[in-house]
């Protein structure tokens, strides 16, 4: 745990107040004042109080863990999702006069072994790292052993949406935040209320201050209009940003969408650059880097383009199709118009919008009769696999039926004996069983695997 007597506490009298926040907001980052919700969430964090913060984007989240990292002394860390976000975050907190640093999968081992060397001796006042770096041993460590004042959680709603699947650290390193003894500050921007009690419940925020911001921004201008094909989305894409020379950012659900219509946009004289997934890397720091500096006007991209990206004059952002979710598209449009100056956000759809969604539901969560013939097949190879079904969360519960199937032919086509139980349903939604993951699938049954993936339902294209 880290020294208890570097670490502010809520009872010490030489506490920063508010008033200190404002001065240091004027002086560092030119500010007259906090805007809604910042001062509350600022003040919390100053009283040593937990705190959840649900802002809208563009809301100035950013400002809610800098300005106690500048006057609480110590080590702040940060929890951020995407390198790219890391890097954004690093300079903007070395402009208002922070010694940051990201501690991230890409540096040398030697340039991590010098970052936390400086962590150690008292050079560094705010570290971001992924929730992945609270499992690396030397990290945990060093952490220790720091002065901590603050943790502050960005984009907190990713513990709800891929802690379960696709990023499991999310959801194991609250314990680690809560034995450092300091306050945990949650920022996002979306956040149902169940979201909300999810990220109170796995980062163990106690009594946490609530501030939920009003999601209106007057100065953007929100249209939805129907466009059957693709020809005449991309009509339409054309005429918005045809006179339009100020950024814009094109979403398109695919990789294959994307570079469609970014074809499509270029043979129409809009020169447009693709980002997805499915880049190389270099390929993808170059579209945003240029994006960032202006060299790049239009960017056509899948959700992979969003979090990271935080550039104030973005005037249109315009949907080729619906998102998955109101929270996703919220997430998305609110890349225009963060200067405050008026912007357009522009939803296209069509008919087989809602179509392509489902598919990535199945996708995402195979069917229950499909999970019953996994765990019923035949013992392959296997590195591991569990004793018996189990639920997550629990016991198995009780009076579960699942239909009886027909068992898959051996090579002798003689009928096969099931070496497992039934797999267990509830006769709500199904549940994740513990430890029987895409990998146990892949070497169970091969045959029925084939073709399938099982990516988390919100994981970047």
């Amino acid at each position: 745990m880290g020294n208890p007597s570097l670490i502010p506490g809520p009872d010490r009298a030489a506490r920063p107040a508010l008033e200190d926040a404002r001065r240091v907001l004027l002086e560092r980052f030119g500010y007259p004042g906090f805007r809604p919700g910042q001062a509350e969430l600022v003040c919390a964090v100053l009283a040593g109080r937990d705190a959840l913060g649900i802002l809208p984007t563009g809301g100035g989240k950013t400002v809610c863990y800098q300005v106690p990292a500048l006057l609480l002394g110590g080590v702040t860390v940060v929890v951020s999702p995407l390198i790219s976000l890391m890097d954004d975050q690093v300079g903007r907190a070395r402009q208002v006069g922070l010694r940051a640093a990201a501690l991230t999968s890409t540096l040398p081992r030697a340039k991590l072994r010098d970052l936390l060397g400086q962590c150690r001796r008292g050079q560094l006042d705010l570290i971001l790292v992924a929730p992945e770096r609270f499992e690396v041993p030397s990290f945990l460590t060093v952490l220790k052993s720091l002065p901590v004042s603050l943790v502050a959680v960005d984009e907190a709603h990713c513990i709800s949406e891929w802690g379960h699947d696709f990023r499991p650290s999310y959801r194991r390193f609250g314990a680690v935040c809560r034995s450092l003894g300091c306050p945990v500050l949650a920022l996002t921007a979306t956040a149902t209320p169940p979201v909300r009690d999810d990220i109170t419940r796995v980062l163990r925020l106690r009594r946490p201050v609530r501030v939920v911001g009003s999601f209106d921004r007057p100065n953007l201008s929100w249209a939805v209009m129907g466009a059957g094909s693709h020809g005449e989305k991309v009509a339409a894409i054309w005429t918005h940003l045809e006179d339009c020379s100020e950024p814009a950012i094109v979403y398109a659900s695919t990789r294959r969408t994307v570079e469609a219509v970014r074809r499509s946009l270029a043979g129409s004289g809009l020169p447009a650059a693709a980002y997805h997934a499915g880049l190389d890397p270099d390929e993808r720091h170059r579209v945003q880097t240029g994006f960032m500096a202006g060299a790049i006007r239009i960017v056509v991209a899948t959700n992979a383009f969003g979090m990271g990206v935080d550039k104030a004059d973005v005037r249109t952002v315009l949907h080729y199709q619906l998102s998955g979710s109101l929270e996703g598209y919220y997430q998305e449009a609110g890349r225009a118009g963060r200067d405050g100056a008026p912007a357009t956000c522009l939803a296209l759809h069509g008919p087989h919008d809602g179509r392509l969604h489902r598919a990535f539901v199945d996708r995402s969560r195979p069917p229950a009769r499909f999970l019953d013939r996994v765990w019923r097949a035949p013992d392959v190879q296997c590195r591991s696999r569990p004793s018996a079904p189990s639920f997550e969360g629990g016991p198995r519960p009780s009076g579960w039926r699942m239909p009886s199937l027909p068992w898959p032919a051996r090579a002798s086509s003689q009928p096969s004996t099931p070496s497992h139980p039934p797999f267990p349903q509830t006769a709500g939604p199904l549940s994740r069983p513990v430890g029987v993951a895409g990998k146990e699938l892949r070497c169970r049954l091969p045959g029925l695997y084939a073709g399938l993936r099982f990516p988390g339902p919100t994981h970047p294209i």
